[in-house]
């Protein structure tokens, strides 16, 4: 997928993560609103001889391309579009949104039920490209706030997943704290990055004073999702370093 290569993140990533971080619809919604561009254009000429073909498709009782268009319109709920055998821009335009609206009902149930997804149907509110993919210039910074995002990452509660060990015991090997290591753990709590959380945490909290208040997982929420580009490019030199860190104690 062009996205993970974009993104930087290895190629078992989540499909869902990648989309919804870029902001961008698969490519069968492309292909549903070209098959009705295509039919609008067949209509506006009644003379050609594209046009015969046309109808001639349309009273077969032959499956064809025609009847694609059918339920594609029957699905959106547009049945008087096909009734009318017409369509202007303006109906395009609803039917586009309407095909886009329910990719992201979709989108958000898909990623609601993945227990892999859990952090990030958290983190994950609008289906639109993500603020720090245009704030950090880094590519390396870039790369691995993905992939905390997303659940890409080496952390051991996404290790653990794949070598089939229960949640509970995925614990931090780099503390004594007998914590999992999960996202919420590396950016608030594991003492093998505090200098570089004192530096992070002065920040944010010159910026957002009650930030102090909060809990271990809803700071976890709050920087993973924050717009604010001073606290996203901190936060980005932070996951790097750590990152990092912990590669060079394992």
């Amino acid at each position: 997928m062009y996205g993970k290569m974009l993104l930087g993140v290895h190629k078992k990533a989540s499909n869902l993560g990648t989309l919804g971080e870029l902001g961008v619809y698969p490519l069968q919604t492309e292909i549903l609103m070209n098959i009705l561009k295509f039919w609008q254009h067949i209509l506006q000429d009644n003379s050609s001889i594209v046009y015969e073909a046309y109808q001639m498709m349309v009273k077969s009782p032959v499956q064809n391309w025609t009847t694609s268009v059918k339920n594609v319109l029957h699905h959106f709920g547009f049945d008087e579009i096909w009734d009318a055998q017409t369509i202007d821009n303006c109906s395009l335009y609803k039917i586009k949104c309407a095909i886009l609206s329910s990719y992201e009902n979709f989108w958000h149930a898909e990623v609601r039920k993945s227990p892999k997804m859990s952090l990030y149907a958290d983190l994950k509110s609008g289906y639109k490209m993500e603020k720090y993919l245009t704030t950090v210039k880094k590519f390396s910074q870039r790369k691995e706030f993905t992939s905390l995002r997303i659940s890409a990452h080496h952390l051991h509660i996404e290790e653990g997943r794949y070598n089939k060990i229960d949640r509970q015991l995925r614990i931090c090997r780099h503390c004594h704290l007998d914590k999992v290591e999960d996202e919420a753990h590396f950016l608030g709590e594991c003492p093998m990055y505090m200098e570089h959380r004192s530096i992070l945490f002065k920040h944010v909290i010159s910026q957002v004073p009650s930030f102090n208040c909060l809990n271990i997982h809803m700071k976890c929420l709050y920087l993973l999702t924050c717009e604010d580009e001073s606290i996203i490019n901190h936060l980005s030199k932070y996951i790097e370093m750590g990152m990092d860190m912990r590669k060079q104690n394992l």
